[in-house]
């Protein structure tokens, strides 16, 4: 009877061993992945941008952090973290930053100074106005040497404007200068004798010794200056300037007036002719000097095509005017004007055309 009862008992306990076993045994063998149980994804791997991301800085939240980079949508180049010393471990594959290429200077404006060209036109306009012309010119003529100038432009109007101002002076007073030489006064010299050994005209000798034209009494033994060289002009239309040159130096330049409706012709020329007073000559008019009509006023410097030019331009010149403020603009027949008091000074450096290699040469351009 008691072994009856003991029975259920015994059956109890094997359960519960045979529980407790299985549940020691399950304890022991290795636990499956947890990735392993999340599908398709379970087989993608976390980037090298979505790697370099994780760490305190990454964002404000684990989710953030442990977020993957999809391969279908990159990260866009503008938020993707730079290589750095921290990260290199990933620098074979983050995508390196390019390039930065310097870049290239502009060239060098034609019309444009160096600051030393600058200081040297301080200086150069400082010289003129303590009255020392050549040290000016000199400057002046550096700068100028230095710079493929677009004449006309505001840098070479300011270069020219000094060695303009200069050789004013240098024309019109006894200043000295390297173009001027020196002749000493023999018997039996005049005015006129000389002008005509050196090239050069009596007006000039008059304005370059500060002389009185109505007195032009010299003295054996006196020294003279002479400015003496070989003298062009180069006229500019489209900029309504005369340029006049001694040698291959620029020595002064000049406003003038131009042909209206282009009447001016282009080519090359030869001073022919000086005129003082001259009478204006038009299709069967004879205007003399001083009557109200006659628009040439005081000098006239007659020009004749030689060259390749055609040969049929006559009748043009370079004259004075009565109307000054024509100067600048196209208002001729087809002469160049000039105010009187400097188409005067260029007429007395002018010398006689009285051969053929005596001729000044003007080159007339667009």
């Amino acid at each position: 009877m008691y072994w009856y009862y003991k029975w259920p008992l015994v059956i109890i306990f094997l359960l519960l061993t045979a529980g407790l076993g299985s549940l020691i045994w399950r304890s022991c063998l290795p636990t499956k992945p947890a990735a392993a149980a999340d599908g398709p994804a379970a087989n993608s791997q976390t980037s090298p941008a979505a790697a370099m991301t994780t760490g305190t800085d990454a964002g404000p939240s684990a989710k953030t952090k442990l977020r993957p980079t999809s391969p279908a949508s990159p990260a866009s180049p503008a938020v993707r973290p730079a290589t750095t010393p921290a990260s290199a471990n990933n620098a074979n594959t983050a995508t390196p930053a390019p390039a930065t290429v310097p870049p290239t200077p502009a060239p060098k404006a034609l019309t444009a100074f160096s600051r030393q060209d600058e200081y040297r036109l301080d200086a150069a306009e400082r010289q003129l106005l303590v009255d020392q012309p050549l040290a000016a010119r000199t400057l002046a003529q550096l700068v100028l040497a230095n710079n493929a100038l677009i004449p006309g432009s505001q840098e070479w109007q300011r270069v020219i404007s000094i060695i303009n101002e200069a050789n004013r002076i240098f024309m019109n007073s006894a200043a000295p200068c390297p173009e001027k030489i020196t002749h000493i006064i023999s018997a039996g010299d005049s005015l006129s004798k000389i002008a005509s050994a050196s090239r050069t005209t009596v007006g000039a000798l008059i304005r370059i010794n500060e002389l009185s034209p109505t007195n032009q009494l010299i003295h054996p033994g006196n020294a003279m200056h002479v400015l003496t060289g070989d003298w062009s002009i180069r006229v500019l239309k489209s900029q309504f300037l005369l340029l006049l040159y001694l040698g291959t130096d620029l020595y002064r330049v000049y406003a003038v007036g131009i042909g209206r409706q282009d009447r001016t012709p282009a080519g090359t020329f030869a001073i022919t002719s000086k005129v003082l007073h001259p009478a204006w000559t038009p299709p069967g008019k004879n205007i003399p000097f001083g009557h109200a009509e006659n628009i040439l006023g005081t000098h006239w410097l007659g020009i004749s095509p030689i060259g390749n030019t055609n040969s049929s331009l006559r009748g043009f010149g370079i004259h004075g005017t009565w109307e000054p403020d024509s100067i600048g603009t196209p208002a001729s027949a087809g002469c160049i004007r000039m105010r009187n008091e400097e188409v005067e000074e260029l007429y007395d450096f002018i010398p006689m055309p009285n051969s053929a290699h005596a001729f000044v040469k003007v080159t007339i351009e667009e």
